[in-house]
């Protein structure tokens, strides 16, 4: 189900749709699940290495310094705009706060 929500996400991404940031976080989203569940890890590999391209080439205009390699996520709530009234959770506060 997750999968497929993040999925429909991604193919409305290509409809620009949604903002590059969010179309990372969701790629890399998905790039867990399907790590997690044991699947297609060279889609995973592939999904992770998209979204971790548009973090490299957006963090540096907002950039996030200390933040712990497993926190990686973070990066990505980071970047989210604010501005459709998007909350990404509570794991970037200690960061921010």
């Amino acid at each position: 189900m997750m999968r497929t929500a993040l999925k429909k996400a991604q193919e409305r991404a290509d409809k620009g749709f949604w903002p590059d940031a969010a179309v990372a976080r969701a790629e890399f989203h998905l790039s867990q699940v399907l790590r997690a569940a044991g699947k297609d890890d060279a889609e995973a590999e592939g999904l992770a290495a998209k979204a971790r391209s548009v973090l490299s080439r957006l963090l540096p205009y907002d950039p996030l310094d200390g933040v712990a390699t497993e926190d990686e996520l973070v990066l990505f709530d980071h970047l989210q705009p604010v501005f459709g009234g998007r909350f990404t959770g509570t794991s970037l506060l200690k960061y921010v706060v």
